[in-house]
């Protein structure tokens, strides 16, 4: 029984064995089987996208070719995309060469959509009509020049043969004419004679006349040849004078004294300096003056030669701006043997208050040395002189129009600019030179204080410097033997830096 139970275990364990090694072999089948379906699925899904992007750009170039035909539109960057894309069919590609040139015959002015091979010869038929009917408005335009030009010839013959006519009736008048002439030439033979007589004492008494008169024009001549010069020099002269601009470098820093105090300038007495007048100091390496800052103020003090003169600092310059020799020096209140004369017009504000500070602007300007000859409101009503020997017009800040509701101030503001602009031609045709308010408030704010030392709590120690003892003898340019300060003088004379104009 226990032998027969062994063999049944062992019995099953073969079968299960067998059982196992098929199945084993049937996995590997099903499993080879499986991993060919795959390769075969994938390639023919490669086959079928290579199909559908073939079939999907037969497609696109279907429509493409409809559209050339006029089925359906095309865009405009449909069109441009022609002559870029490359599509890589050589068929295509010179179908859409061709199509590109075929519609460029319709022109820029046709529409995208428009231009395909249906429109084409309607485009070129309608063109040769166009061209026909200009063709024939030109024929009948030539027929009409020649009617109008055989009308012309037979007018010319008709007036041709009247101009015979009349001439034929001339010729008789002047026979007869001719006949009359020659009774009247012998009659006026007889009074030529008693007439020559006369007309040689009047050709004498001409002769006499005309050459008293000729001696008097060659003097005229000469005397007005004389005045053109004199008033061609005079003309230099004024342009000269009058050529200055607001910003004009009119001297220079010569010496620099220790203290920083007191400054020589190469302007004297030569140039009609006096003591008093303030100059504004720029930096000697400024090209550009009219938007230089100005870093310090002088005042003349003392003239001491015909291009020197000494000048003390008003307005002491900042640390890092210190006053050198060579630096550049200019003021708009002061001209070479004149006073500068200055116009005002409009409302000037120098404080920011909204309101005209003119009675104030004057007297800062008459300090510094110039004089207000004219001030124009904005009526343009003078008060003063305003004419040619004025150097410098001041127009205050323009009105601004804001087309607002407020009617009646626009109109006012509109009125001020017509008569501001006025008073600037005027002041062009004077030759007068037009600034800005601002550029005088500028060059005012630098010397404004600075003309005047204030004491009390406003006191300033910068004013109240050590003052030299008058028995210490300061070793300076001026304090040499008179042999060397005129032969100073002249090699200042020679050397002297003349201001750019």
């Amino acid at each position: 029984m226990a032998a027969r139970d062994d063999s049944v275990i062992r019995g099953s364990l073969i079968a299960c064995l067998i059982f196992l090694v098929l199945s084993l072999a049937l996995n590997f089948l099903f499993w080879r089987w499986g991993d060919l379906a795959a390769a075969d699925n994938a390639a023919a899904e490669e086959r079928l996208a290579s199909v559908q992007n073939e079939l999907r750009t037969k497609e696109e170039q279907a429509i493409l070719m409809k559209a050339m035909l006029g089925v359906g539109t095309m865009t405009e960057a449909q069109f441009e995309s022609l002559s870029q894309s490359s599509s890589g069919d050589e068929d295509m590609e010179v179908i859409e060469k061709n199509f590109l040139r075929d519609m460029a015959l319709l022109g820029p002015t046709v529409e995208p959509q428009e231009r395909n091979y249906p429109n084409l010869p309607n485009y070129l038929v309608n063109a040769i009509r166009s061209l026909n009917d200009n063709y024939g408005q030109a024929r009948d335009e030539a027929t009409l020049i020649r009617t109008q030009a055989d009308s012309d010839v037979n007018n010319a013959r008709l007036a041709q043969a009247q101009a015979e006519k009349n001439r034929d009736d001339e010729t008789k008048k002047l026979e007869t004419e001719r006949s009359q002439f020659t009774e009247d030439r012998d009659r006026m033979k007889v009074d030529t004679e008693a007439m020559r007589d006369n007309l040689n004492k009047s050709v004498q008494d001409m002769q006499a006349y005309r050459q008293q008169k000729s001696n008097e024009i060659a003097s005229l001549n000469r005397r007005s040849s004389q005045l053109l010069d004199t008033v061609t020099e005079q003309k230099k002269e004024l342009t000269t004078l009058r050529s200055d601009r607001f910003e004009n470098v009119q001297g220079l820093i010569s010496y620099v004294f220790l203290d920083g105090k007191v400054v020589q300038i190469n302007l004297g007495s030569g140039d009609a300096l006096r003591p008093g007048v303030t100059f504004g100091v720029i930096d000697a390496d400024e090209t550009r003056l009219k938007d230089a800052r100005i870093k310090a103020s002088i005042q003349v003090t003392k003239i001491l030669g015909e291009h020197l003169a000494e000048a003390r600092v008003v307005a002491v310059p900042e640390i890092q701006y210190p006053i050198i020799p060579g630096d550049k020096i200019y003021s708009p209140f002061w001209a070479p043997g004149r006073t500068v004369k200055i116009a005002l017009a409009g409302d000037i504000d120098i404080d920011g208050d909204n309101r005209p500070d003119t009675d104030a602007l004057v007297g800062m300007i008459q300090a510094a040395g110039a004089t207000v000859a004219a001030i124009i409101d904005n009526d343009g009503e003078v008060e003063g002189t305003f004419d040619s020997s004025i150097r410098f017009l001041v127009i205050g800040e323009s009105p601004t129009v804001t087309q607002s509701a407020d009617v009646g101030r626009d109109a006012k503001a509109q009125a001020i600019l017509k008569s501001m602009g006025e008073v600037k031609e005027q002041a062009i045709e004077k030759g007068i030179t037009v600034i800005p308010a601002y550029k005088l408030q500028d060059y005012l704010r630098t010397i404004d204080d600075s003309l005047t030392t204030p004491l009390g709590s406003a006191a300033r120690e910068k004013d109240f410097g050590v003052e030299q003892s008058k028995s210490m003898k300061s070793i300076l340019p001026t304090d040499l033997p008179e042999i060397y300060r005129d032969q100073k003088d002249r090699v200042q004379r020679n050397q002297d830096i003349v201001p750019p104009n």
